[in-house]
């Protein structure tokens, strides 16, 4: 911020002065989303949500907070995501740790997760079998997080059987803490492991119920691009090689060893690749069926493959 733009002064300022100040530092420095980020910025330095910021507009922020506020703006001013700056997001109804190691949640990631707790579900009810699932790919945890909290006693019967994996070991080190922070940390097991392969030492089964995965969809060209939240998260966890599709592809391959007869993987992708996906898996043996799954924007943005032997 220049000298005479800081955001604090000697006077006090009230919170609704400092949104506008810093939706307004924002909206200069290319924010397409200014007010939402300077609501949240400022909340977060009030410790309260953004309903309460909304309620006390004339509450005056101290001194050492505005301070620590003005650190947070300048640091999202050239572009670092607000959920790293704040060390956490609410996805799905849970606040998720977040930071460099590992691909921020976002928000149409909730429709695989209800995705795979419907399927679960399903499972649960129909008969007395273990169900067997796979989050691969799993990140900082979200999904797997998701599955953990809502099977909580499915899990601890045994009903349910919850592996989480992923390539990168800096990943998998924040998924067992926000595992951890939600107190479900003995209730999925997370192995270091390249998409299917992994957990032999712990006796895996073979042939998985249920797959979710959010694999890296980003072309390499926009990875390159270094936009918005892409030049901060792990290129590992974004680029999916010249068309995207690189890591999809290696995956729907291994489907047919890995998924058990009436078994289903779910597959988040990006805006105009679920055709290309779904028939890369109609194309597989034994027959299987596939489903697109729109967002709420209407975008498909899950590919469902369900193996009908």
């Amino acid at each position: 911020m220049q000298p005479a733009e800081r955001l604090a002064p000697e006077a006090d300022l009230h919170a609704g002065v400092l949104v506008a100040r810093v939706a307004a530092r924002l909206a200069d420095a290319g924010s397409a989303t200014a007010r939402l980020d300077a609501e949240l910025l400022v909340g977060h330095a009030f410790g309260r949500d953004r309903a309460w910021l909304h309620a006390h507009p004339d509450v005056a922020l101290d001194r050492d907070s505005r301070a620590e506020l003005e650190g947070w703006v300048e640091r999202r001013a050239a572009g670092e995501p607000v959920a790293y700056i704040r060390g956490y997001k609410e996805w799905f109804g849970t606040r998720v740790a977040t930071d460099p190691r590992a691909l921020i949640p976002r928000p149409e990631t909730e429709l695989l997760a209800e995705s795979a707790i419907a399927e679960i579900a399903a499972r649960l009810v129909r008969d007395d079998r273990i169900v067997l699932a796979r989050d691969v790919a799993t990140g900082g945890g979200a999904v797997a997080l998701a599955l953990a909290i809502r099977f909580r006693t499915a899990i601890s019967l045994g009903r349910v059987r919850l592996v989480a994996s992923d390539v990168s070991a800096d990943a998998l080190e924040l998924a067992s803490e926000n595992l951890a922070a939600h107190r479900v940390e003995s209730l999925a097991t997370l192995i270091l492991g390249d998409l299917l392969d992994g957990g032999d030492h712990l006796n895996e089964p073979a042939m998985l119920d249920v797959v979710t995965a959010n694999l890296p969809y980003v072309t390499s060209a926009e990875v390159d691009l270094g936009a918005g939240s892409h030049a901060f998260e792990p290129r590992l966890a974004l680029d999916g090689g010249t068309d995207g599709l690189d890591l999809v592809r290696r995956l729907i391959a291994q489907l047919p060893d890995r998924l058990a007869p009436g078994g289903v993987a779910m597959l988040e992708v990006g805006a105009g690749q679920a055709n290309a996906v779904g028939e890369m898996a109609a194309a597989l043996r034994p027959p299987i069926a596939v489903t697109l799954l729109p967002d709420l924007s209407g975008i498909e943005r899950v590919v469902r493959i369900a193996r009908l032997d």
